[in-house]
């Protein structure tokens, strides 16, 4: 929780275990270009870490 300043801080979140991320903070300084960043950053990682053997 907390400390999430860009899509990579998401990412890494996620790929220790969270199910839901709160990006209000990035959202404040980096502004709403965060949100569609992130979606999609996290979108291909998933699909990255998916398709591997």
């Amino acid at each position: 929780m907390g400390g999430i300043l860009s899509a990579e801080d998401a990412v890494g979140k996620i790929e220790v275990g969270a199910d839901v991320v709160q990006i209000y903070t990035g959202f404040i300084y980096q502004g709403p270009g965060l949100v569609q960043e992130t979606g999609e950053t996290i979108k291909r990682k998933l699909q990255i870490n998916n398709s591997a053997p």
